[in-house]
């Protein structure tokens, strides 16, 4: 057993119990569903929730950063607001990537999940369950009787399953099928007349399920935007051409999928995406975003330009030799201080020439200044 076994065979149990408490295959997947969308909840999505929140918190300092360098799209200024904004997270505790990681540890509890759908024989019935290569020996078997049999492996338990359920009571002839093995459960796949052990066809009535796939995830995708904090950038671009073909692209591909996979599993996505909506609402209702006014935001801008006065330079001090410049781009003309001048070198010229040249007295005076030569050997009285 690989050790990706390890977590996909505790869904299959839960499956199993499922099934046994509800005989119908849907009415199972509904509560199964359920059940590990309240884990996933719990264990995932309160974590990601409140980092949302957390953001949420920080709308009006950030409006306030971006009012500060509006209008400036060149890279320095560009570079300098992230570095600002990265700044602010920090300090307040949130982490823009906080709500990736359980996304991404999430991926891993999806895929089992999936693997519980589209394997039922080996992880529902309990057939094989810690061998894998049973499975293929078992279809061999089938197709060696003269069974119909899918070729597409993703198809070929459910047409087991089908046919398990159609010849239960042949106790001989199964076990002589699935190599001594015997189910524990049978799940049935039908409802109202039709078999959702089947694929979807075009000319079946089943075709509707391709079509509410579509349809839910769309609105799904509506609804979650709806209750999910959502930054004012990232809002505003939800308009554009690349996030609405991105908004239908997967759909489609489920859409496609799922004329190749048994309807089953396409009712499968359309109960996750559900829950998955409902559970959002829900914390969306419990944990709401704070809501600001106008006076909030005007208050952050009055703090962000109280904290800019701050961190100016006091006078009295020199600046490095160059740094006296300011930027083209007028990024830091907040932050920069007046540099102070030196007595030296920085001196203004009147003053200069005050120190060297003293002033003479009128014309008339009675004694004139006694004024020494160059070399300062010999004194005279200018008459």
């Amino acid at each position: 057993m690989s050790f990706f076994d390890y977590l996909i065979v505790p869904f299959g149990y839960l499956m199993q119990f499922c099934c046994w408490i509800f005989p119908n295959y849907l009415a199972a997947l509904a509560v199964f569903t359920v059940l590990v969308q309240l884990v996933l909840c719990f264990i995932f999505g309160i974590r990601t929730h409140k980092n949302s929140l957390k953001q949420a918190a920080l709308a009006p300092k950030v409006a306030a950063l971006r009012k500060k360098y509006a209008g400036r799209t060149d890279q320095a200024t560009q570079l300098k607001m992230q570095e600002e904004t990265q700044k602010m997270y920090q300090e307040n505790g949130f982490n823009p990537m906080g709500g990736c990681l359980p996304m991404l540890i999430q991926l891993p509890i999806i895929l089992a999940l999936y693997q519980v759908i589209v394997n039922p024989l080996r992880y529902i019935c309990g057939i094989c369950r810690f061998d894998g290569s049973g499975i293929a020996k078992i279809v061999e078997n089938f197709k060696n009787a003269g069974i119909a049999i899918s070729q597409d492996v993703r198809s070929q338990q459910y047409d087991i399953l089908r046919y398990l359920l159609e010849h239960k009571d042949e106790t001989e002839h199964v076990n002589t099928l699935l190599n001594g093995e015997t189910p524990t459960v049978l799940p049935t796949f039908s409802i109202g007349g039709f078999d959702m052990s089947q694929a979807p066809k075009f000319a079946s009535i089943l075709v509707l399920i391709p079509v509410l796939i579509f349809v839910v995830m769309i609105a799904s995708q509506i609804i979650t935007r709806h209750f999910t904090y959502q930054d004012p950038a990232t809002k505003a671009q939800q308009n554009s051409l690349s996030m609405k073909i991105m908004m239908y692209t997967t759909p489609l591909i489920s859409v496609y999928v799922s004329f190749y996979m048994p309807a089953a599993v396409g009712i499968y996505w359309i109960y996750r995406s559900i829950a998955a909506t409902l559970q959002q609402m829900a914390l969306y209702k419990i944990m709401p975003p704070p809501t600001f006014t106008e006076e909030d935001y005007k208050a952050a801008e009055r703090e962000l330009n109280g904290s800019s006065k701050k961190n100016k330079k006091k006078p009295g001090g020199t600046l490095p030799a160059g740094s006296g410049k300011r930027s083209l781009h007028h990024i830091d003309d907040e932050d920069e201080s007046t540099p102070a001048i030196d007595s030296k070198k920085d001196a203004p010229k009147e003053s200069a020439e005050k120190a060297e040249k003293k002033e003479l007295p009128p014309a008339d005076s009675a004694e004139a200044p006694l004024i020494k030569e160059d070399k300062g050997t010999k004194q005279y009285k200018k008459k």
